[in-house]
């Protein structure tokens, strides 16, 4: 038998002979929320998806028809210092600059950034995205 309320869980375990046995367990919120914007650059839609975790948050951005997923940078902030720790976890180390744009997203949220930004490396595209993401944060901090 399961007693179940918004707070509390309380599960009959049996009955030893003497005295029933009950075990409870506190319910905990979900640590993860999620977060979806659409942003239309140079005629194609981006999709950007947040997922919020306890201490970081998980970033995609991709084309909204299209959702591909070739890359994933990651970047913090040491604990120990102000130092900036990135690297770039899947897809090409280097020009694609979802590690850079991790780096900046980490400083600005003041968290661990998993981003996958999967959008050309182009002088329009990625600077407008990037710059539309910031304006998400701005408008919606409680998201990230």
């Amino acid at each position: 038998m399961l007693f179940s309320s918004k707070r509390l869980l309380l599960l009959f375990l049996g009955f030893d002979g003497q005295k029933y046995l009950f075990a409870m367990a506190a319910t905990l919120k979900p640590n993860f929320t999620s977060h979806l914007c659409s942003v239309e650059v140079c005629e194609v839609r981006y999709n950007i998806r947040i997922l919020k975790m306890k201490d970081s948050v998980f970033i995609y951005i991709g084309e909204h028809n299209a959702e591909n997923f070739d890359e994933l940078s990651m970047a913090m902030l040491m604990p120990t210092s102000n130092e900036m720790l990135s690297t770039t976890i899947m897809g090409e180390p280097v020009g694609a600059g979802s590690e850079e744009l991790a780096q900046k997203l980490s400083k600005k949220l003041k968290k661990q950034v998993y981003l996958s930004a999967n959008v050309p490396n182009d002088r329009i595209v990625r600077p407008t995205l990037e710059q539309k993401l910031f304006e998400e944060i701005n408008n919606n901090r409680e998201c990230f």
